[in-house]
């Protein structure tokens, strides 16, 4: 059996697979990877590219799903369930290989993929929510105020680190891997411009294939979209 994601305003999509294991109901969604206690969206995303506000609307729903399906003995029990509480959004479609089955379960199951490219604005956005997740989950960064930046530019959002210390994300979604550490050079230009006296940048290019972040210069770090590249920059940034 599928289960389907009612976004407020959008449409629903498939967010998970549920079937009978002997006398347990098992639970399947690659939707809400976590690192850390911080959730990886990209999967959700893909998925939901127009329903990033309702994350947490959907993780609520999906610990329900959870605690349904651990109380259930069968998936006709979880689908009772979701009809018994429509607040979660969430419905259950029988899976029997139709055409409309067949794509539903690809798509959820496309979305757990990493290739493909998202549209700009959800990148941003992404971006700037993976951001607020790390200040939230690490203490060393519970201090840190975050405030996010028009979107027609590159920059995602402004840090403020304290003591008129500052980080700038700045987003790159369309950047040959060759013109990166140019890019880099020009950030460290632009923060060590007098105005930006204690400025730092943290320059994040998607689609970069590293195992870690670079610390191009004291000033800048280049990441690619992986959560820990972003925590482990920030980390190192709050402490310079």
């Amino acid at each position: 059996m599928l289960v389907q994601f009612l976004p407020r305003g959008g449409n629903p999509q498939v967010c998970a697979a549920i079937w009978r294991e002997g006398d347990f109901v098992r639970l399947a969604s690659p939707l809400m990877r976590t690192h850390h206690g911080v959730k990886d969206l990209r999967a959700f995303a893909r998925q939901f590219p127009d329903a990033l506000a309702s994350i947490d609307a959907f993780e609520e729903a999906m610990t329900c799903l959870n605690a349904a399906c651990y109380a259930a003995v069968d998936p006709h029990d979880v689908d009772t369930a979701c009809q018994l509480y429509p607040e979660w959004r969430l419905q259950c479609v029988r899976y029997d290989g139709s055409d409309s089955s067949l794509s539903g379960l690809a798509s959820l199951i496309r979305a757990a993929g990493t290739t493909g490219s998202f549209p700009r604005l959800i990148v941003r956005d992404c971006l700037l929510e993976i951001a607020r997740q790390i200040l939230k989950s690490a203490p060393e960064l519970a201090a840190v105020q975050i405030e996010s930046t028009p979107q027609d530019g590159n920059d995602v959002a402004t840090l403020d680190l304290g003591l008129d210390r500052t980080v700038v994300i700045t987003l790159l979604t369309n950047i040959a891997s060759t013109d990166v550490v140019w890019q880099g050079v020009l950030a460290h230009h632009r923060v060590t411009d007098p105005s930006s006296a204690h400025a730092q940048c943290l320059l994040v290019c998607p689609n970069l294939l590293i195992s870690q972040p670079t610390f191009l210069t004291p000033r800048v770090v280049i990441a690619n979209m992986d959560t820990e590249h972003i925590r482990a920059s920030l980390m190192h940034m709050a402490r310079r």
